[in-house]
């Protein structure tokens, strides 16, 4: 039977005893209903990955016991950092969901010109802490180490302020270079841009090539928003990546 994954954000190592915050505690005791000496796993990136079983379950919160380190941390083979344009109902839960599956390292949600979604500033936070569990929830069930990112949402000019030394390439019909058949073949750290529901105006993709994003298109369908991000990951990772 598959164990279940949670992850922990504190220091794990073997034979270390720790009591689950009162989040974590209702999850597994309440929601998965595990009771004492159920065993699970527990992992982070910076720790690894650890055997445990319930050993207490009071009022203070439920406590664990960690057996046998079962992986090691290691370092992702490829770092992409995900520009995507904020989209309206439950694509952006879909697109961040496929994108931790398959490996992102990072999420900024951007505003554009066609994306109809404009948070107001008291809703940031929560967007962001939904977001944020959607991520978390997608590495417990793909066997991740880490949990991406997901960075508080920009315009484009405040996201490229931020972007260092890395492959930038702009997802759009528009593109001339099918993103399967990029040459190169020791490329570590790429950034990718993904536009909302309407795509990128004529300005936007002026101010990538500005910015030296390469224009590369998926083929000759066009996906829709949520669908994107996992399409294009999957190909990045099998040509630069561990698929």
């Amino acid at each position: 039977m598959r164990l279940t994954r949670i992850y922990l954000n504190q220091q794990l190592s073997q034979g270390a005893r720790l009591l689950l915050d009162a989040e974590t505690t209702h999850y597994v005791g309440t929601v998965l209903r595990m009771r004492l000496q159920a065993e699970l796993l527990v992992f982070n990136a910076g720790d690894g990955e650890f055997a445990a079983q319930i050993v207490a379950a009071e009022k203070r919160g439920i406590e664990v016991a960690l057996g046998e380190q079962l992986r090691a941390p290691q370092a992702a083979s490829l770092i992409i950092h995900l520009g995507l344009g904020i989209s309206r109902g439950d694509r952006m839960d879909f697109a961040i969901q496929k994108s931790t599956e398959l490996g992102v390292t990072r999420i900024t949600p951007l505003y554009s010109q066609y994306g109809e979604v404009k948070l107001k500033t008291d809703r940031v936070e929560n967007k962001l802490r939904h977001w944020r569990k959607i991520a978390a929830s997608a590495a417990e069930q793909s066997g991740r180490l880490d949990i991406p990112e997901i960075a508080v949402p920009l315009s484009l000019d405040e996201w490229q302020d931020t972007l260092g030394e890395t492959t930038r390439l702009l997802l759009d019909p528009a593109g001339k270079e099918r993103l399967g058949e990029l040459t190169g073949t020791t490329v570590a750290d790429i950034t990718l841009l993904i536009g909302p529901e309407g795509g990128f105006s004529e300005q936007e993709l002026d101010w990538g090539r500005k910015h030296h994003f390469a224009i590369v298109t998926l083929g000759p369908r066009i996906l829709r928003t949520e669908t994107a991000p996992a399409a294009a990951l999957a190909i990045l990772q099998h040509r630069f990546g561990d698929m």
